[in-house]
């Protein structure tokens, strides 16, 4: 299977269903243009609706509540309370407009990517947040990462990008 156009999907995501915010590799890519994947991640503004979705030719995942796949074959995972322990309410608020072709979608806050990336710790998440801060240490706004992250979080957050400092 070739690699997905993410920024192709989203917009036609956003096309198809409205407010969304994508918080995975489309965000990621966003601020740091170098991962590939497969799947797309988001949260929306209003409770999904299935019967829209299904209407729109998504397809629910097999065994999964909240992963469904696109009328072109995309995995969607929707995130409805939180991501990473950061609230939808907050994730939608403090959202960024970016370019996707000649359309335009909304991707997580750098600040709520990197804690979630943080939180999350695993594999993927990890090389995410090297790039992230590695591209992007002197974009974070560090007031805005304060208000969901722990003293604790921030303070190692900091180091870390310290670290790549040149």
């Amino acid at each position: 299977m070739p690699p997905v156009n993410l920024e192709q999907e989203a917009a036609r995501i956003t096309d198809e269903l409205g407010r969304v915010v994508f918080v995975g590799a489309v965000a990621v890519n966003h601020y740091a243009r170098f991962r590939e994947s497969r799947d797309i991640d988001l949260v929306a503004a209003s409770p999904i609706d299935e019967a829209k979705l299904l209407t729109l030719g998504y397809r629910r995942r097999a065994g999964s509540r909240s992963s469904w796949y696109s009328p072109r074959g995309i995995q969607c995972d929707f995130f409805t309370k939180d991501v990473g322990g950061i609230p939808v309410w907050w994730i939608l608020e403090t959202s960024v407009s970016v370019k996707a072709g000649k359309k335009t979608v909304r991707v997580m806050s750098l600040e709520g990517l990197i804690l979630a990336k943080y939180r999350a710790g695993r594999t993927q998440d990890i090389a995410d947040l090297r790039h992230l801060i590695g591209r992007r240490s002197p974009d974070i706004r560090w007031d805005v990462m304060s208000e969901i992250g722990t003293d604790q979080e921030v303070i190692e957050l900091k180091q870390i990008a310290k670290a790549f400092e040149f």
